[in-house]
């Protein structure tokens, strides 16, 4: 995608304030914007609907990103088409531990909560989608 284009981007975050941010960060980039409160919500949208895009929060009730995460990446084989969103993930622990996690289990990239609009553009360059 070039830096004009839109994503169309799900989000699993189950905390209403973090939504709002996010809203507000990911609108400019958007041209549809899906907010799930859980992994479980998140598998849903994703396995009946394209995406160009998903942030997962990391810890979530029902089912957390983790899980929702390896879950989308068996959906991608199972589609057979070569396809790999990026996942970015979003937690609060900023711990290397935590970074290296995400990555292992299929996440693409990671921002650290509270986020604002200059660490979503340089996550989206490190994964060269802008």
């Amino acid at each position: 995608m070039n830096s004009n284009d839109k994503f169309k981007i799900l989000v699993a975050e189950d905390n209403t304030i973090n939504i709002q941010v996010a809203r507000y960060i990911l609108s400019p980039l958007a041209s549809e914007l899906v907010f799930v409160m859980n992994g479980k919500e998140a598998i849903e949208h994703f396995s009946k609907n394209k995406f160009d895009l998903v942030f997962m929060d990391v810890k979530m009730p029902v089912m957390d990103g983790y899980e929702a995460t390896q879950k989308i990446r068996q959906i991608e084989l199972d589609r057979g088409k070569g396809e790999r969103i990026p996942i970015i993930a979003m937690t609060a622990n900023n711990m290397y531990e935590e970074h290296q996690n995400c990555l292992k289990i299929g996440m693409d990239g990671f921002i650290s909560k509270p986020f604002n609009t200059e660490d979503v553009q340089n996550v989206l360059k490190t994964l060269e989608l802008i």
